[in-house]
Formats: structure tokens, C-alpha cells, sequence
């Protein structure tokens, strides 16, 4: 286990949702719980809720000193079950895919120093050339500042207060990000944090086709708003494949 360790500022805990992530998840444990950085700029707790991986993932979770939590298959289910496990101060929850720049949780933190600052988000940089790629992310970071909602490829930070508050992720197969932050609005609107970037993998785009994946996920996400269930929309998701897996980005 690796407990709140004394820090300046808020204490932050991190919460990553697994399955079949053996590939990617080490780069993002290593960033995470890395000591030779200031403890300002790495994670107090680390939890990974894995969802029944069948590789070497819950391995890598425990080997790096993270601590583990089991639950079953389903982004919702695995990030409720994994924030359950976090007493730090504030939750972030990140994708096995990405990977905070060095410096971006050191200004995260700084951010939540201020009692007034309930939500945030992170800066995406997605790991692509291309004109395409900056548009997506400038899509993202907007979708922060101007309608106040925070997908899971920009990494929602939260007080656990106001998850708890809020009452926290709900075990829905797909938008489990977006019910969430809708719930939030009320208690008070994310903050995009300047130059706390967070990486994406552009593995799902690349995969899939950039164009048609996001197309399909402003069309799914438009549905999920207008009403349509989460249940019928995730079986227009791709099945799960190891290289894609547990929690895809969404554009």
C-alpha cells in the first residue's frame, strides 16, 4: 500500500481504471510514483481498480507499489471502486494511456491549494503530428472552459468531498465521465489548470481511424445527452482488444 506520504499542499491520490494494460501501464506507474521528482510533483496514492485483466497488469500495479482494487468490468464500476480506496484530498482519475508531463502534478496541486477550487482538468496533448490532433485537443480543453465537462482522456480532478458529495462514479459501461461531471456542475465548474499537461496515447484514434472515431464519439456523446441509455449506446464501441483497452480516449 502506499499511504499519504507528508507533502506541501493537498495530499493526491490517483486512481487508474485497468484492463489488459500490461503495455501501457508501466510508464504511467513509474511517472506516477517516480522519487527522484519533488513529492510535490507525484502521487501520494496510487490505486489501480482493474476490471479482470487477464495479463500481467494487476503484476506491474502491485510491483510498483500501487495499491490494488478488484472490481468488475466496466469503466463506472472500476473507477468507483477504485476512488473507495482513496483518502488523499484530491482524486484524479487518469487513463492507462496517458502521462502527466513532468511538472503538471506539482501545478495541480498547487491549483487545489486554493480553497475555492473544487474541479479541474488537465491540458491534452495527444501523442500524434498532426493538424487533426491539435484540433481534438483544442475541442477538449474547450469543452472544459465553456460547457464545464470533463471527459476521462483530460484527467478530472476532484475533492473527495465533493465526489463523495456528488455521489461519485456510477456503474455505467460508457459516459461515466460525463454523468459525473454533469453532477459536479452544481457543486461547481471544472477549471482547465495551465500547464498541467497530460499526455493521450492516439492508440484508439490510429486504430480505429481518426475521422470516424471521433465523428462516432460527438455522435454517441450528443445521444447520451439527449437521453438515449449507456447500455445501447457502448455497443457502438469497438470490443475490446488488449492494445485498446480499458478505457479508451474519447474526442
Amino acid at each position: 500500500m502506499n499511504a499519504p506520504r507528508p507533502c506541501s499542499g493537498p495530499t493526491l491520490g490517483v486512481v487508474v481504471p485497468t484492463l489488459d494494460e500490461e503495455a501501457e501501464l508501466p510508464a504511467l506507474l513509474a511517472r506516477l510514483l517516480d522519487a527522484h521528482l519533488d513529492p510535490a510533483d507525484r502521487a501520494d496514492q496510487v490505486v489501480v481498480a482493474d476490471g479482470g485483466s487477464a495479463d500481467r497488469t494487476r503484476a506491474i500495479a502491485l510491483a510498483h507499489g500501487a495499491e490494488l482494487a478488484s472490481a468488475p468490468r466496466g469503466r463506472g464500476a472500476q473507477l468507483a471502486a477504485g476512488a473507495a480506496l482513496v483518502s488523499s484530498d484530491v482524486l484524479l482519475f487518469l487513463h492507462a494511456d496517458t502521462h502527466p508531463e513532468v511538472g503538471a502534478l506539482a501545478r495541480l496541486r498547487a491549483a487545489f491549494g486554493e480553497e475555492q477550487l473544487v474541479c479541474s482538468a488537465m491540458q491534452q496533448r495527444i501523442d500524434a503530428r498532426g493538424a487533426f490532433y491539435r484540433l481534438v485537443e483544442r475541442s477538449a480543453d474547450a469543452r472544459v472552459r465553456v460547457a464545464g465537462l470533463v471527459y476521462g482522456d483530460s484527467g478530472l480532478a476532484v475533492r473527495r468531498a465533493a465526489y463523495i458529495a456528488s455521489g461519485g462514479f456510477r456503474p455505467l459501461p460508457i459516459f461515466e465521465d460525463l454523468d459525473l461531471s454533469r453532477r459536479l456542475q452544481p457543486i461547481a465548474r471544472p477549471r482547465l489548470i495551465e500547464g498541467a499537461v497530460l499526455r493521450v496515447s492516439a492508440r484508439r484514434w490510429q486504430r480505429e481511424g481518426a475521422l470516424r472515431a471521433t465523428l462516432r464519439n460527438w455522435i454517441l456523446s450528443a445521444a447520451y445527452i439527449a437521453g438515449a441509455s449507456p447500455e445501447r449506446l457502448h455497443r457502438h464501441y469497438a470490443p475490446h482488444t488488449p492494445r485498446c483497452s480499458g478505457v479508451e480516449p474519447r474526442a
